[in-house]
């Protein structure tokens, strides 16, 4: 299966999935399981039975996890990253813009009634949040993360589940591959 062994002690062992495909097609024919082939390699494989064979090998998205970019700057995929998506980024940053945006409205409107102890003057800093008081949001129709993005890099500290809809484009890769968290769902 492509394992390499990080450590051993006494009978626990410690495996990581090895970042190099190389390995998969030196495997011997007919030992575990076979490697997709194109036709079955694919990109979204969400809403589809389930195959005996090894995937993402083959994918465009297939990047080694330490060559990967550093969280949060991974965030931020430039126009040859957007491409693997199918993503234009004039697309991507008019919603980045949006969001921006948005978030900075929305938590102006929302700071007179989160810190209703602590009254926001015009100018003035957002006071640290209360323990808990805005902790989780839900984006129901995130195109590419752009909500989470935007509080990301408004330092808001949010924890945001991104809902791609299963009736739309598949965007879930490139949410995911932001390093944001994501599902695919069927309102």
């Amino acid at each position: 299966m492509c394992w390499e062994l990080l450590a051993q002690q006494d009978e626990t062992i410690i495996w990581k999935k090895t970042s190099k495909t190389s390995c998969y097609a030196a495997r011997k024919p007919g030992v575990g399981p076979s490697v997709c082939n194109k036709g079955q390699d694919v990109e979204s494989p969400f809403y589809r039975p389930l195959q005996s064979c090894i995937g993402g090998t083959q994918s465009k998205r297939w990047i080694p996890i330490e060559a990967r970019k550093a969280w949060p700057s991974r965030a931020n995929l430039n126009a040859t990253e957007l491409k693997l998506y199918g993503l234009h980024s004039e697309e991507f940053m008019e919603d980045m813009g949006n969001w921006r945006a948005a978030v900075r409205n929305y938590w102006s409107l929302l700071s007179p009634l989160i810190f209703s102890d602590h009254p926001k003057r015009p100018g003035d800093e957002d006071p640290a949040a209360p323990y808990n008081m805005v902790r989780n949001v839900l984006d129901m129709n995130s195109r590419f993360g752009g909500l989470n993005s935007a509080l990301l890099e408004a330092g808001k500290n949010v924890w945001v589940m991104n809902v791609v809809p299963a009736n739309g484009p598949n965007s879930l890769p490139a949410i995911i591959d932001r390093g944001f968290l994501g599902v695919l769902h069927d309102w």
